[in-house]
């Protein structure tokens, strides 16, 4: 089973999400990727925020596990963390995502969406964006 980590990163009425085009799709992605042999979650957290973002992260929490059956690796087991930027600059990433571009892995833009604007938009796991959309709700009343 693959390992991936993912972040979820709200600042004030936002969240850092990466715009994705592929297929013929447009959808918001959770920045991440995959557990390497010999790191922990907090370090490909770090790593992968880094090269998909520009960003160093400080991991602060767990706040959602899923496991999903059907993905293009089989049976994948996706851990959703609090994080905090530390320092960088949105959009300097430089990860394969952005080095090597190709026709199947369509683009990557890392950007702000509003937390009321995610009803409205195709954000992937939606599971995450169901709890998500509820902490917003959270927010707006409090």
């Amino acid at each position: 089973m693959r390992n991936v980590v993912r972040a979820i990163i709200i600042r004030g009425d936002s969240l850092l999400t990466i715009k994705r085009v592929k297929g013929g799709e447009t959808y918001w992605v959770f920045p991440g990727g995959g557990v390497e042999n010999g790191e922990n979650h907090v370090e490909a957290l770090k790593r992968e925020c880094k090269e998909e973002l520009g960003l160093d992260v400080e991991v602060l929490e767990l706040m959602f596990e899923y496991t999903f059956a059907n993905t293009k690796f089989g049976e994948q087991e996706e851990y959703f963390y609090r994080c905090e930027i530390l320092s960088g600059d949105l959009g300097t990433g430089d990860g394969p995502e952005y080095t090597q571009p190709s026709i199947e892995t369509g683009s990557y833009e890392p950007m702000w969406m509003k937390l009321n604007e995610m009803k409205n938009l195709d954000v992937r796991p939606s599971e995450v964006k169901e709890k998500l959309e509820k902490y917003a709700d959270e927010i707006k009343n409090n």
